[in-house]
């Protein structure tokens, strides 16, 4: 297995720890909701067959500008190593379809297992820190639409940056893909333990402050928890702020395209964008931003612990 496959098996064996949490905590609780598996199977074979149309048009053009005499011979030719290269994108599309959507799921039934309790702990610190998101959205209210539409696109980064990371052929791509992941499974960890809700639910900022995508998108998720649903992309959770931690993994892929200036500066406004739209508490976002740290640290050291202990079992045979 080359190093940019290496996250594979790992990949795998979180998923399908994830979701047998999801299906024990189900199972466990009797929670009534179940998400739809025929969307994300939809969803992952449209993102699947997007991909491979989008690299044979890439290769087509490749064929034009450098004056191909025989395309088609050239296909033909290409055709078997390409579908082994796109064979590793393909399955992973798939694990992370299975992964995500067992995410949704735990996030889901968190109050199942605990109550929303900790959102007076983090207005307290709110306080502490001197920060009134009501206070700075009045000031900021013209440009509220625009706010919550820059903050909507988050959802694109999210999917459209593993998906990126997932296409590369050069770059620590096994690293990236499991700190996705792990950001991921240990923030659900802590959503779990500090279960709360965030300031727009509490009533602590006035929804009708909020522009009108932040209300829908607000409706949806109330309406989703009422009805102890498992819609996807549903799921009411504060604490950590996973659209900063997935910011600040998408800052740590980008600086390993040397691009840390346009990671920096997309994770800080994703931070603070998460407080001013009333979604999030600021130690939220600190908390995000130090899982996807810690995450990424995780990683690595799981990494190279396998290639250490691949080498030991590989390394005898061949000398």
């Amino acid at each position: 297995m080359g190093r940019d496959q290496q996250w594979l098996i790992p990949a795998i064996a979180i998923t399908m720890a994830t979701a047998l949490c999801a299906i024990t905590l189900k199972l466990v609780s009797g929670y009534p909701g179940q998400p739809s598996g025929m969307t994300s199977l939809k969803a992952a074979v449209a993102i699947v067959v997007m991909t491979a149309f989008f690299r044979f048009m890439r290769f087509f053009f490749s064929m034009w500008r450098n004056g191909v005499d025989n395309p088609s011979q050239a296909i033909a030719a290409e055709f078997r190593p390409a579908l082994a290269g796109f064979a590793p994108i393909a399955a992973g599309v798939a694990i992370l379809a299975t992964f995500l959507y067992s995410i949704t799921f735990l996030k889901s039934m968190i109050t199942v297992v605990v109550p929303f309790w900790a959102d007076g702990l983090f207005a307290f610190t709110d306080r502490l820190l001197f920060v009134d998101a009501e206070s700075i959205a009045v000031k900021l209210r013209p440009a509220l639409p625009a706010i919550g539409i820059f903050y909507g696109l988050w959802h694109a980064a999210h999917l459209g940056g593993i998906l990126w990371v997932l296409h590369w052929r050069k770059g620590d791509k096994s690293r990236h893909i499991l700190s996705f992941m792990l950001t991921w499974s240990i923030g659900m960890a802590f959503a779990y333990i500090f279960s709360s809700m965030g300031p727009l639910f509490t009533g602590a900022y006035d929804p009708a402050m909020a522009p009108e995508s932040v209300r829908k998108a607000a409706a949806f998720l109330l309406a989703n928890y009422q009805a102890k649903g498992a819609l996807i992309g549903g799921g009411i959770s504060a604490f950590p702020s996973m659209h900063v931690a997935i910011a600040a993994w998408l800052a740590i892929v980008l600086a390993d395209r040397g691009r840390l200036k346009l990671g920096m500066a997309y994770f800080f406004a994703v931070f603070a964008c998460s407080v001013i739209l009333g979604w999030h508490y600021a130690i939220d976002g600190a908390a995000g931003a130090a899982i996807a740290i810690g995450a990424d640290r995780l990683a690595q050291t799981l990494l190279r612990r396998t290639s250490v202990a691949r080498a030991r079992v590989v390394g005898p045979v061949f000398n």
